[in-house]
């Protein structure tokens, strides 16, 4: 390795930090973000399998990097574990035989892909996950290049597998901040043994590199060492054995799966192909697919093991948002796929440009591409969504509430304001939603001592209601008058369509809108129903949206929208969605189906009734009234509520 390519893995990080740096999140993310932040400053125990190592280097991160908030602190993280990774894969390039040229594509072809440059600005555990991949690919691949060299030379020396031991002891370390590395750490042994089967005689270098494994999986023992500390953030409460287990085996994270069935592992693997189109470009997925071929000799085997280990553990595992919507899963795989494309660039470029090795340079124009194309998407400097929305939400709450809250994307935010930025410590925050959290009982004077719940808790108690109040759910006395609490209509910057917004932020945008609609619905219907429409137009992909607005639509009579909406949620997911228990949109679809037939006899009979004009106010309380002297009091309830939109 000469002083040239460390100068360019140096310059080729260096420029993937800045470009990372410029668009980093200022404030905390939706998703884990907040949770994972909020371990890390205080030495707490997130969500399984509990991050060790993100946690603790991420606490390290804190005290030495004193720029600006600890949300911005943990954006930039994330950019110089990225901006690591990407210099890295130069230098693999580099000592796997390409050029500075085909080196430099490599790493910049990854460092702009989609997936990999959405998790580099914000507070995410993928870029340290990316790193340790690429150090495991690194490493791997330098011992098979070490032991092809003693081979092809016929040395007599003893097998050097030092490079092999440092691999595991990198995957074992790598697999204290995500689970995939163990993966990882499978396919590199799988890899040697395939690539050299005498390896399985060598008994002192297979329990060395076992030894040195599970030397690099010490962080886990914060786990256990801390909780016992009990840490305001302890999920799972993993100080005994038992707890110990579910929290490295995330038992809880396994019953989302969305496989059902062999069969699909089709659409997951059609999804799959068609996402390495989108990160590498369809020009750089044939490369890596040439690269698979003509890197062969170079250890071309090991990053396919990885991606066929990528997906098939996605696709038993991975939810129907983890396999569809976010390819953050994939990193992995990307990784891999830019490396085979290096390899695929050398082997084209070389025959292209026969003598004039300068023109491989001229590869650098696809990763160009991406970094043009794909700077907007990715430039979350502007992005307050979620930091808004919670502190939105806290402000609308009374001095000494009680909030119990849940939903990843709503606690997590909460929890990282609450613990981490001391916003509203008069509050009592209650974590419903951490695993297994020791929550108090449930008592309380709902008229002085106020209880509120991010969400509805599908509990009913004689006497007591829960009232929609902005963003809040309230505990109040059955009939209690309680005036609703809109501390503003729009986030900040909802309407400056140049942020980005992923799916997690336009479910965030959805549910504050569907919120407001909620708490008009019994006071102002045609304030509702335009929250409800701002709220679809906000979050058009999420199926747990329209299923939820189906059942309003129904409670209110309105029957065609109510066949509308769940038809739209089982077109977004034909599958179970994500609830407490199993149900299917289309399940519902058909109810509606056979409610609209009734319905629509019904009305038919009672037309030539009507005297006013068919779509006018006058005619849907006309309707209105004839429904309700024949029994059909719901019904009647939607044509006056149709009656109202129009005439407001």
């Amino acid at each position: 390795m000469t002083r040239r390519d460390i100068g360019l893995a140096l310059g080729l990080g260096l420029a993937a930090f800045v470009v990372y740096v410029l668009g980093a999140c200022r404030t905390i993310y939706v998703g884990d973000s907040g949770e994972l932040v909020a371990a890390a400053a205080i030495l707490g125990i997130p969500h399984p399998s509990g991050y060790p190592l993100y946690v603790l280097l991420g606490h390290l991160w804190i005290l030495l990097v004193p720029l600006g908030t600890v949300a911005f602190r943990m954006s930039l993280f994330s950019a110089f574990w990225a901006a690591l990774t990407v210099g890295g894969l130069s230098l693999v390039m580099r000592r796997a035989g390409g050029s500075p040229a085909v080196s430099a594509f490599a790493a910049l072809l990854l460092a702009f892909s989609p997936s990999f440059w959405s998790q580099a600005n914000v507070q995410r555990v993928y870029s340290l996950n990316a790193f340790f991949v690429m150090a495991v690919l690194a490493t791997t691949l330098a011992w098979y290049r070490q032991r092809k060299k003693q081979r092809d030379e016929e040395s007599e020396q003893p097998a050097d597998d030092r490079w092999l031991i440092a691999a595991f002891f990198l995957g074992g370390l790598g697999a204290t901040n995500h689970t995939f590395m163990g993966i990882m750490t499978i396919m590199a042994g799988t890899f040697a043994v395939l690539s050299e089967p005498a390896l399985l005689t060598r008994i002192k270098t297979i329990a060395v590199c076992g030894l040195a494994s599970l030397t690099g999986l010490l962080p886990y023992l914060y786990l256990p060492l801390r909780s016992r500390q009990d840490p305001r953030l302890d999920w799972g409460n993993p100080e005994t054995w038992e707890n110990f287990r579910k929290v490295l085996g995330r038992d809880d994270f396994w019953n989302r799966a969305w496989l059902e069935g062999p069969a699909d592992f089709i659409p997951v693997t059609a999804d799959y192909l068609q996402g390495l189109g989108q990160e590498l470009l369809w020009v750089g997925m044939v490369l890596a697919a040439v690269g698979a071929f003509a890197g062969r000799r170079q250890g071309a085997l090991l990053p396919v093991l990885v991606m066929v280990a990528n997906l098939f553990i996605m696709g038993l595992h991975g939810s129907r948002s983890d396999i569809f919507i976010w390819h953050r899963y994939y990193i992995p795989s990307y990784i891999s796929a830019a490396l085979l494309a290096g390899w695929g660039w050398r082997a084209v470029s070389e025959r292209w440009a026969l003598n004039r090795p300068k023109l491989a340079w001229v590869g650098l124009l696809l990763p160009l591409a991406l970094l043009i194309v794909g700077y907007r998407d990715h430039d979350r400097s502007r992005f307050t969504f979620a930091d808004d929305f919670s502190r939105t939400l806290l402000s609308s709450l009374p001095p000494g509430a009680h909030l119990s809250a849940s939903d990843d994307n709503i606690l997590f935010v909460l929890i990282y304001l609450h613990l981490v930025e001391n916003v509203r410590p008069d509050m009592n925050l209650i974590m419903q939603g951490v695993g297994d959290a020791d929550l108090p009982a449930l008592r309380f004077d709902p008229d002085n001592d106020p209880l509120f719940f991010t969400h509805h808790p599908n509990w009913n108690f004689q006497g007591l209601e829960l009232v929609p109040r902005g963003l809040v759910f309230q505990v109040a006395r059955s009939g209690a008058q309680l005036e609703p609490v809109i501390p503003k209509w729009k986030l900040d910057g909802e309407d400056d369509l140049s942020i980005p917004r992923d799916y997690l932020t336009s479910n965030l945008l959805g549910h504050f809108h569907y919120m407001l609609a909620i708490t008009h619905e019994k006071r102002d219907w045609p304030v509702a129903n335009r929250e409800f429409q701002r709220a679809t137009e906000l979050a058009a992909e999420n199926d747990v949206l329209f299923y939820n607005l189906g059942l309003i639509y129904n409670r209110n009579g309105l029957v065609y929208r109510s066949l509308d909406a769940f038809r739209r949620s089982a077109e977004i997911n034909p599958r179970h969605i994500a609830s407490n228990r199993p149900v299917r949109p289309r399940d519902k679809v058909e109810e509606a189906e056979a409610e609209v037939r009734r319905i629509e006899a019904l009305e038919n009979q009672l037309k030539s009734r009507v005297s006013a004009a068919e779509g006018t106010p006058a005619w849907h309380l006309e309707m209105a009234a004839l429904l309700d002297e024949a029994g059909e009091v719901l019904r009647a309830r939607g044509h006056r509520l149709m009656a109202a939109e129009l005439g407001s």
